[in-house]
């Protein structure tokens, strides 16, 4: 454990834990980020909102939103560069009596200089506060794209408790990431459950608010959960077992405490708590922090994280590149793929299995790309505790594209279906829930129920993949 340095701000106390091992169960007041929800020809909008005290007290709520470039469409303006315009509105509602408490707008340009900025997964960030009084409020993000004129809007709730009430309340747990690689980078907000590993400097920062007058004890965990990592199986072999780590999909009862922390304070007041990590290891996480008083415990609150794959969701690295190849690879070309540990040798073979299979550098190139897009796709649709294309969801997507329909059955079943035959057992494809989707479980971890005659219309979309016929003839 490292002793935290304190620094006097006016009005507030800031702590600041650098680096920080007790076993805490569940904790009830956890929040995870918000997720990619993409949808095909909309903007991507992702949205986080903290409701927090200000630096002289006043209750105030932050709403930090990020704007995907390349899900925009673009036009030459006057200059010869492309341009995207947005339109972003933020509105408030009080969630006890529906009043409309605030509204704010804005418009922006987005502008580049050369077209690959349409598959771009840069962010334009925009960061707005409201100051508001004690209660809970409902947050409503709208951006329009005024190119094409279609809007994604987002909502979330976030709370402030009246500190006036004698009580110790805590705040939601923002998280703020920087890229140490990138010279001048600074801190940005972390709109969603994913981290990217290249945002390799992190920073949570929690307010305590405490009226009681009296001294108060603040703990902290950080634990990483056991979870599935590994890259969906093929259609037509047996389901996974159902005590396996694929089936159950994350375990929140199994995890290591990576570091941990204590503090005393004796002042009351506002109480900024920061918590600075360097580079962590891919996987699943939980920042718990615990207040108590008198040995009681008064509250707590966390933050779930999930460290992902540098530049995620985007696909960038050669490496990235490499493992979703285990789609359309055979087991023996995936193992030696796999095998190769040089990134410039890695490089050549992925190279040489699109080149050998299609013969056609032009058609290859159309073909990777629309193999890489869907990759993408998958994990913006599909992503939870791993990554969205080695979830099951996500190899049928990348497979055979987007369905003609999907069919939620109870939340507990999911129907892809490539045909309106609804009957059609190789058109068809049911994916059940693993676990019961709720708050102390709340990923989306459907599981295809795999078919012996799979197998069939598997392999053949996999020749579609490696002769390039995929770009003429589809499932």
């Amino acid at each position: 454990m490292i002793r935290p340095n304190i620094y006097l701000l006016p009005g507030i106390l800031l702590l600041s834990f650098v680096g920080m091992s007790c076993s805490d169960s569940y904790i009830d007041n956890v929040q995870r980020g918000g997720w990619y929800n993409y949808e095909a020809g909309l903007p991507e909008l992702r949205l986080s909102t903290t409701g927090y005290y200000s630096q002289v007290g006043i209750p105030t709520i932050e709403v930090s939103g990020d704007v995907v470039y390349g899900g925009l469409i673009y036009k030459q303006n006057d200059e010869g560069n492309i341009q995207a315009d947005i339109a972003v509105e933020i509105t408030l509602y009080d969630i006890d009596t529906d009043e409309l408490i605030a509204q704010r707008s804005f418009s922006q340009a987005l502008i580049a200089e050369d077209n690959s900025v349409i598959h771009s997964q840069e962010l334009f960030r925009f960061n707005e506060t409201f100051e508001v009084e004690p209660g809970e409020y409902e947050v409503v993000v709208s951006v329009t794209d005024e190119s094409s004129g279609k809007q994604m809007v987002r909502t979330n709730e976030t709370s402030i408790e009246n500190i006036n009430d004698g009580i110790v309340s805590i705040s939601e747990v923002q998280i703020f990431g920087k890229e140490n690689a990138v010279r001048g980078a600074n801190f940005v907000p972390v709109t969603t459950y994913d981290v990217p590993a290249n945002l390799d400097s992190l920073k949570f920062m929690v307010q305590i608010n405490n009226s009681t007058g009296t001294p108060i004890n603040i703990r902290s965990n950080l634990k990483k959960f056991v979870a599935d990592t590994s890259v969906a199986w093929p259609m037509s072999i047996q389901d996974y077992p159902r005590s396996s780590i694929r089936f159950q999909g994350i375990e929140y009862d199994e995890f290591e405490i990576i570091q941990s922390g204590s503090r005393r304070i004796n002042q009351n007041g506002n109480i900024f708590i920061e918590y600075s990590y360097g580079q962590l290891e891919l996987g699943n996480y939980r920042l718990e922090v615990f207040i108590e008083a008198d040995n009681d415990l008064k509250t707590e609150g966390g933050r779930e994280f999930g460290i992902k794959p540098a530049f995620y969701p985007a696909i960038k690295t050669t490496r990235q590149m490499a493992e979703p190849l285990a789609y359309i690879m055979t087991d023996k070309e995936y193992e030696e793929l796999m095998s190769i540990k040089n990134d410039d040798s890695l490089k050549v073979a992925v190279d040489r299995f699109w080149l050998s299979n299609i013969n056609n550098s032009n058609l290859a190139e159309d073909v990777i790309s629309l193999y890489y897009t869907r990759v993408e796709e998958a994990n913006k649709q599909f992503s939870n505790y791993k990554e969205g294309w080695k979830t099951d969801l996500g190899m049928v997507y990348i497979l055979f594209g987007a369905p003609w329909t999907v069919n939620d059955v109870f939340n507990s079943r999911v129907i892809l279906s490539y045909t309106y035959n609804l009957e059609d057992p190789e058109r068809n494809f049911l994916f059940r829930v693993s676990d019961i989707r709720g708050k102390y479980f709340p990923f989306d971890n459907y599981i295809l129920q795999r078919e012996i005659y799979y197998y069939t219309i598997e392999y053949r979309q996999k020749q579609r993949w490696r002769t390039g016929l995929i770009l003429t003839t589809d499932l």
